[in-house]
Order: C-alpha cells, then sequence, then structure tokens
C-alpha cells in the first residue's frame, strides 16, 4: 500500500509550493534507523539528489513520535514492526521515569 500526502505551502500571494510526500518511505526511513538497522547517512546515500525525510528526529525520538510510526504500521498491518517499536517505547519510558526518579532524589 503506498500512501502519499500532497502538501501546500503558501509562500506568498504568488508563490505557492504544492509537494509530494510518501508517507511510506518516510516511515520506513524512520523505522530503519529507530531499530539500528541503518544510520541517518545511508538514507540520505539512497535519497541522494533527493530529500529524504523521517517522521520526527529519528536519532531522538518521543514516546509521541514512537506511537505515531506504530500507528502507521498497525495500518498496514505490520506487526513485527510494531511490536520492535513497543520494545523502542518501553525503554524509552523507562529511561525517562528512571531519570525523573534521579532528579527527584537529588
Amino acid at each position: 500500500m503506498r500512501m502519499s500526502k500532497v502538501i501546500t505551502v503558501e509562500v506568498s500571494s504568488i508563490l505557492t509550493i504544492t509537494t509530494m510526500i510518501n508517507i511510506d518511505n518516510l516511515m520506513r526511513n524512520t523505522f530503519a534507523v529507530v531499530t539500528n538497522r541503518c544510520e541517518v547517512d545511508d538514507i540520505l546515500e539512497l535519497y541522494e539528489g533527493e530529500d529524504a525525510m523521517f517522521y520526527g528526529n529519528p536519532l531522538d525520538m518521543t514516546v509521541e513520535d514512537i506511537d505515531e510510526v506504530i500507528n502507521y504500521f498497525e495500518n498496514t498491518e505490520e506487526y513485527e514492526n510494531c511490536q520492535q517499536l513497543l520494545d523502542i517505547k518501553d525503554d524509552k519510558v523507562a529511561e525517562l521515569i528512571t531519570k525523573k526518579l534521579m532528579r527527584d532524589a537529588l
């Protein structure tokens, strides 16, 4: 299933930029980096001469960003990807809780 979204941005009254964003590529790029299958530089090399896009910052994903990527893979029924992302999310949540507890203990 190929999912695309058209984005239109009015830059000025005479200039409008319209671009098509391939949501599938965006989510798969993010998934590959977040799960350590490849690095950002690998993705950038693949898209040489084009814009490589990610959902959020794949090197510093928030829990909410991870939830959005999980939601995408739920919709495409790729549940193994969802499970890998849930494991990463659990680690992220545990890390955040640990940091908060350490700050509160000081």
